[in-house]
C-alpha cells in the first residue's frame, strides 16, 4: 500500500493543478478526479487513497452526493467549499466527512489536516477490533443515565434504537452496547443508510444472488449475514425507503431474510442497534415511516442529549479527543475548560472535534489556549452563522496591544496573537478596508490575510 496518497476531487482543472502542485511539493502522491463519477471509482478501488479533498459544488454531482454514494472506505474525506452553510456542514458530517473547510484554504492549514486524517487511518488499521471501542465520556447526570441504560440493555439481544442530533455520538453508544454484550467477540457491522442509493438498500441489508439485477455480477451475503453472531448498526434509519422498512420489520420479528433474487428465506442471527436524528413519530404522521416498525423500535429507545445540555462534560470530552489527534497531541491550557463551556456546540461532538483539530494546527509551543479556541469557533461555519448560540467570549487583553512607530510593542504583557490581530486591523484600516492592499503592505498573500481575518472573527466585504 502506497502511503500519503491524496485524491483531489474538483471539476475545476486550475484548482486541481494548484492543489496538486502544492501537495506534491510536500511529499504527497496526488491523484485527481474531475467529477463525482471518477471520484466514486477511485474511492471504491481495492486500495483507495488515505485521504481525499472533495469540492462541494461540481457540475455532474455535488460533493454531498459523492459522500452519500461512496461505499464503505477507509479514505478520510475533507470537504472543501466556497459556499459553506450550517446545513451543508451538518450533512457532510452526517455522511462521514473527516472535516469541513472553506475556500480559500491555505496549504499551511490543509497539509496538517491531511496528515491528521492519514494518522487517523493508520491508527484504525493498526488496532484490534476491541480497541476501536470509544468510551462514553462525561460525568453529568444526563450522560450517567445513558451509561446506566447501556449497562442494562447490553446483555440482552433485543433491538435498541438510539435517538439524537447529528454528531452526538450515536455510533459510540452502539459500539458500547456491542462491547458490553455477550456478542462482543462477534463482528460489529455498521451501515449509514444516508450513504446508500435508495434502490440498493435491500441488496446492502439482505444480500443478492448473481444476475438478480443489472450490475449483480456475483453473489453478495448482505450486512445481516456479515453481522451474524454480532451486531448490525443501522445509522440514519429514517432514510430507509418505505418498502425496505417492511422487510426490516419482518427480519426483526422472524429473524429471517430473503436476499434479492433468492427464492427461499434464510435464518440470520444479528442483533440490531438502530439510530436516527429524525423525529420518527413525525415521520409516521407524514406517512414516510411505518407505524408498526416505529412501535417495534420503541421497545428500548435511548435519547442522547445534545452537547449544549451537558456542557459540564465538554472539558473532559475535549481532553479525551485531543489525545486522539496524533502521536504528539497538544496540551489544553488552564483557561480552556471555561471557554469550552461558554459555547453551545450546535454541531455537537463532531464540531468540538473539528475545532480541536484546527486549533492543534495553530497551537504555539504545543498548547491550545482559550483565545485560540475562540478564534477557531469564530472561524467555523457554525460559529459564523448560529447567532442564537452563545459565543465563546473573547479574552480581554491586559491592555490594548499595538506596535509603535519605533517597532516596540506598546503593551509588553500582550500575547503574540493579540499583537498580530491589532497590527493587522491597523494596517487594514489604513488601507480603507482594502484586503489586497493590506496583504501587500503586510508582506503576505491575499488568501492568507483572508484566513487570518476569518480566524479573528473579522468580516470584510472586500
Amino acid at each position: 500500500m502506497s502511503a500519503r496518497r491524496v485524491l483531489v476531487i474538483d471539476d475545476d482543472a486550475a484548482l486541481r493543478f494548484a492543489l496538486g502542485k502544492a501537495l506534491r511539493r510536500r511529499g504527497f502522491e496526488v491523484l485527481e478526479a474531475d467529477g463525482g463519477g471518477p471520484a466514486l471509482e477511485a474511492l471504491s478501488a481495492e486500495d483507495p487513497p488515505e485521504a481525499a479533498i472533495l469540492d462541494l459544488r461540481m457540475r455532474d454531482m455535488d460533493g454531498l452526493e459523492v459522500l452519500r454514494r461512496r461505499k464503505h472506505s477507509r479514505t478520510r474525506v475533507l470537504v472543501l467549499t466556497g459556499h459553506g452553510t450550517v446545513q451543508a456542514a451538518v450533512e457532510a458530517m452526517k455522511l462521514g466527512a473527516f472535516s469541513f473547510l472553506e475556500k480559500p484554504v491555505d496549504a499551511d492549514v490543509l497539509v496538517p489536516m491531511l496528515e491528521q486524517a492519514m494518522h487517523d487511518v493508520s491508527m484504525r488499521s493498526d488496532r484490534l477490533p476491541s480497541e476501536l471501542d470509544i468510551p462514553i465520556v462525561g460525568s453529568s447526570a444526563e450522560i450517567e443515565r445513558v451509561r446506566a441504560f447501556v449497562a442494562r440493555v447490553s446483555p440482552s439481544s433485543e433491538t435498541v434504537t438510539v435517538f439524537g442530533e447529528t454528531g452526538t455520538g450515536k455510533e459510540v453508544v452502539a459500539r458500547q452496547i456491542h462491547a458490553s454484550s455477550t456478542r462482543r467477540n462477534g463482528p460489529f457491522v455498521a451501515l449509514n443508510a444516508a450513504c446508500v442509493p435508495r434502490d440498493l438498500f435491500e441488496s446492502e441489508l439482505f444480500g443478492h444472488r448473481r444476475g438478480s439485477f443489472t450490475g449483480a455480477t456475483s453473489d453478495r451475503p448482505g450486512l445481516f449475514r456479515e453481522a451474524s453472531g454480532g451486531t448490525l448498526f443501522i445509522d440514519e434509519l429514517g432514510e430507509l425507503p418505505i418498502d425496505s422498512q417492511a422487510k426490516l420489520l419482518r427480519a426483526l420479528e422472524s429473524k429471517m431474510i430473503r436476499p434479492v433474487g433468492e427464492a427461499r428465506e434464510i435464518a440470520v442471527d444479528a442483533r440490531i442497534v438502530a439510530a436516527t436524528n429524525r423525529d420518527l413519530a413525525g415521520e409516521v404522521a407524514a406517512g414516510r415511516f411505518r407505524e408498526d416498525l416505529y412501535y417495534r423500535l420503541q421497545v428500548f429507545p435511548i435519547v442522547l442529549p445534545p452537547l449544549r445540555d451537558r456542557l459540564t462534560d465538554v472539558p473532559e470530552l475535549a481532553e479525551h479527543l485531543v489525545r486522539r489527534l496524533g502521536p504528539n497531541p497538544p496540551r489544553l491550557d488552564h483557561d480552556v475548560p471555561e471557554a469550552l463551556k461558554a459555547y453551545e456546540w450546535p454541531g455537537n461532538v463532531r464540531e468540538l472535534l473539528n475545532v480541536l483539530r484546527r486549533a492543534s494546527l495553530f497551537a504555539e509551543s504545543g498548547t491550545i489556549d482559550a483565545e485560540l479556541i475562540h478564534r477557531m469557533v469564530s472561524a467555523s461555519i457554525f460559529g459564523q452563522t448560529r447567532s442564537e448560540t452563545r459565543r465563546i467570549p473573547t479574552p480581554v487583553p491586559p491592555a490594548s496591544a499595538s506596535i509603535t512607530s519605533s517597532g516596540r510593542i506598546s503593551s509588553p504583557g500582550a500575547s503574540l496573537a493579540e499583537v498580530e490581530r491589532t497590527h493587522i486591523v491597523q494596517v487594514l484600516e489604513s488601507m480603507d478596508g482594502n484586503v489586497t492592499k493590506a496583504a501587500t503592505a503586510l508582506g503576505i498573500d491575499r488568501r492568507t490575510l483572508q484566513r487570518k481575518l476569518k480566524a479573528f472573527g473579522l468580516a470584510t466585504g472586500d
